[in-house]
């Protein structure tokens, strides 16, 4: 296969400068004499399993990199908060975005969707939260992610404006413990996201309950954003032949096996 395996999930210890001194990254010597320029990407923090420590692996570090291999350029991804990622990048402190809704910004040029979540919400079993739909979120206590209601579409907007109580917070690793104590009815977010923080906090407390999971939406398809239409246009290109020659879909079929057997989860029916 061209590129053989995806990335295992051996994880680096620790953010680097970037997060300790909470300012963005500034260009490496990572490739000394290499003549092809260096775009700085946007990309989000620990975010497991798109994303994890200083960016070395996950779902959309090695897509992205797949996507660049054969293009005339060299990357650098930079970690930020999903709210400094598109203030940097639209105030052109960096040369693109990863993981935008094609219509959450009209700053530079949009790619093709690259990438897919399929956003759920999940619910302690026996404790009554019926779910048929986004519009049942009114009758419940709901958290999600930072930006939710900017990259989850009008709908989803629409839905939580009418719930009990409505929070967003980026650091979804404590989302399943608010559920499990009962401060939130139901937290909504990408289903592999979630499961796979449910198993590092059982890993780190011995605590778990059994959620149920609401498939209440249609995936998320998202897209990259560079300020240099140039860029756009061999992204496209690149992105077309990684689904042609099979990559693509190496590279998705080794995560999703690897998520299935660490978090315990079963496959969502298709």
């Amino acid at each position: 296969m061209p590129l053989g395996a995806p990335k295992s999930f051996i994880v680096a210890f620790g953010l680097g400068a970037l997060l300790t001194s909470g300012c963005l990254a500034q260009p490496t010597d990572a490739h000394p004499g290499d003549s092809q320029p260096v775009l700085r990407l946007a990309t989000r923090e620990f975010l497991p399993p798109y994303v994890y420590e200083q960016a070395e692996t996950g779902i959309e570090v090695d897509l992205v990199n797949a996507v660049f291999k054969d293009m005339p350029y060299n990357i650098e991804f930079v970690q930020l908060p999903r709210v400094r990622m598109i203030s940097s990048y639209e105030d052109e402190q960096l040369d693109g975005i990863l993981t935008q809704n094609v219509t959450a910004s009209n700053t530079g040029c949009a790619t093709n969707w690259y990438i897919e979540h399929q956003n759920v919400g999940l619910s302690v079993k026996g404790r009554g939260v019926e779910l048929a739909s986004l519009a049942g979120l009114k009758d419940y206590a709901v958290i999600s992610f930072s930006g939710a209601t900017r990259y989850l579409g009008e709908d989803f907007r629409h839905a939580v404006r009418g719930a009990k109580r409505y929070t967003e917070s980026g650091d979804q690793g404590t989302h399943i413990s608010l559920l499990y104590k009962g401060r939130f009815d139901v937290v909504v977010g990408d289903t592999w996201i979630l499961r796979l923080a449910q198993k590092r906090h059982f890993d780190e407390t011995g605590e778990r309950m059994e959620l149920v999971t609401h498939p209440i939406m249609p995936p998320s398809f998202y897209v990259a954003r560079f300020h240099d239409p140039e860029v756009c246009k061999a992204f496209n290109a690149s992105l077309t032949r990684l689904r042609e020659n099979g990559t693509y879909a190496e590279i998705w079929a080794g995560y999703r096996a690897r998520i299935y057997v660490e978090s315990g989860m079963k496959p969502l029916p298709e």
